[in-house]
């Protein structure tokens, strides 16, 4: 599964676009949803279901082509999303990792690594 890159000027860091299945709970309710885009700092996750900012959410997703299950904490610090080019509004949340464990973080910014270094070519 190849990646885009995902660049805006207010952006931070690069975003790749993937469809990642992902499982997300609350204190609350649990959301099985999809990652629409990643970088090391967060994440956006379609969903039907609305997050209200700074709702603390546990994620746990696999990353494409490995066998690598990454876990984190995160927040929701925007909902909504509206793609480029497109006449309809993407529901769902952003959501920045705010705990990680160092292995796990690691491995994401390998993967990542891994999928720049292809894109770049």
């Amino acid at each position: 599964m190849e990646g885009n890159l995902v660049a805006g000027p207010l952006r931070r860091q690069r975003r790749h676009e993937f469809e990642i299945p992902i499982n997300c709970s609350t204190k609350d309710m649990f959301l099985a949803n999809r990652v629409m885009n990643i970088s090391h700092g967060g994440l956006f996750m379609a969903s039907e279901t609305s997050l209200p900012i700074d709702t603390e959410v546990s994620l746990t997703f696999t990353l494409p082509d490995t066998a690598i299950t990454i876990r984190a904490k995160g927040r929701v610090i925007w909902s909504y999303d509206i793609p480029k080019r497109a006449a309809h509004i993407v529901r769902g949340a952003g959501i920045k990792f705010m705990d990680m464990s160092l292995e796990d973080r690691h491995r994401l910014q390998e993967w990542l690594d891994r999928i720049e270094d292809r894109t770049d070519r």
